[in-house]
């Protein structure tokens, strides 16, 4: 599983943990996630929901109230509906973890990923479950 949590319209990536190995540029494949469901909102007036790409399964979670884009990928195995069920869980402990800094920061990310560092450990902890 490889997850991002990017800031929603300027595909700032906030976190980022892959458990898959691949070569990737983590940064590089975060705009282009942010830019692709831009795209299918302007175009479609939805946000995508899950799509497959490059051998992966990918599945979007679009968090308006924070700004926030949830994106996870994994292998074609795994079926969607698992696959978004635990990004779902990781966007909601995210979010309750999170939400007093979105408050004090007048409703914006301000680019300083490092505050958000410390939550990759739950993420490990719930991936290894």
């Amino acid at each position: 599983m490889i997850i991002w949590i990017l800031e929603s319209d300027s595909g700032v990536k906030l976190l980022y943990k892959s458990f898959l190995k691949t070569d990737a540029d983590e940064d590089i494949v975060s705009g282009f996630l942010t830019a692709f469901n831009q795209f299918s909102i302007v175009e479609f007036n939805q946000s995508i929901d899950s799509i497959e790409m490059g051998g992966l399964r990918w599945v979007y979670i679009l968090e308006p109230k924070y700004n926030l884009l949830f994106v996870a990928a994994n292998t074609k195995k795994m079926k969607s509906e698992i696959l978004k069920t635990r990004l779902n869980v990781i966007k909601n402990a995210f979010t309750k973890e999170f939400d007093e800094v979105w408050e004090k920061k007048g409703h914006n990310w301000d680019g300083n990923i490092n505050i958000f560092l410390p939550f990759l450990q739950l993420i490990e902890d719930y991936y290894s479950q």
